[in-house]
């Protein structure tokens, strides 16, 4: 299929079956998810995954009693940075010198440019636009998933402080912003067959 019929035939799964994604195909995910686009390309967020019964167990009690936490292959997990400064946008840059095959500081005017507009956000606003920043990576997820036929079902309603709490986020200055579900449909989703509900694109698109 190619990506708009892929597109097409995804939606938000409600019922997972017990069969679980290939270790290969999970590494092709987390490399989608790494290779997202991100302002400046600082990537403000880490992804974690989790696939072991008894965190998902645990993580079910700060999920609204969305079942699907529990019953899904993996859970992605996509945390924003809480605290963004100096030494994070330093070593950013000796990464992208070092990449690159730079001089050293040969960035120093870039940097301080991305240093201001990045250190000059309030804490709120910081976590605020890692936080959009997590959401893009959210996004090409659920679009390379469908691609490769995986189910998923991205999720906002859920406690993070209590995901942050049962996966240790706080110590590394992280908080969950967004989750997703991934697996295969089980054949009593129904679901799975109801026609997909979006505006027309004339609606929808204001061409200038």
């Amino acid at each position: 299929m190619n990506i708009l019929e892929s597109l097409n035939w995804r939606y938000a799964v409600r019922e997972f079956n017990d069969r679980q994604i290939e270790t290969t195909t999970i590494n092709e995910l987390i490399e989608a998810v790494r290779l997202t686009p991100s302002s400046y390309g600082l990537q403000p967020y880490k992804l974690i995954v989790v696939s072991d019964e008894k965190t998902k167990e645990r993580l079910l009690a700060f999920s609204m009693g969305q079942t699907k936490v529990r019953d899904c292959s993996h859970l992605f997990i996509l945390a924003a940075k809480t605290s963004l400064n100096d030494k994070f946008i330093d070593e950013y840059f000796e990464n992208l010198e070092s990449k690159r095959e730079l001089e050293p500081d040969s960035t120093q005017g870039f940097k301080s440019h991305v240093k201001q507009i990045i250190l000059n956000k309030s804490k709120p606003e910081q976590v605020s636009w890692s936080e959009q920043q997590a959401y893009i990576a959210l996004g090409n997820l659920l679009t390379v998933a469908a691609a490769k036929r995986i189910d998923a079902c991205p999720m906002g309603g859920f406690e993070p402080e209590g995901y942050n709490q049962v996966l240790g986020l706080n110590t590394l200055g992280l908080q969950a912003t967004v989750i997703c579900a991934l697996g295969y449909r089980d054949n009593e989703d129904w679901s799975a067959d109801a026609v997909k509900i979006r505006i027309s694109q004339n609606e929808f698109c204001v061409k200038v």
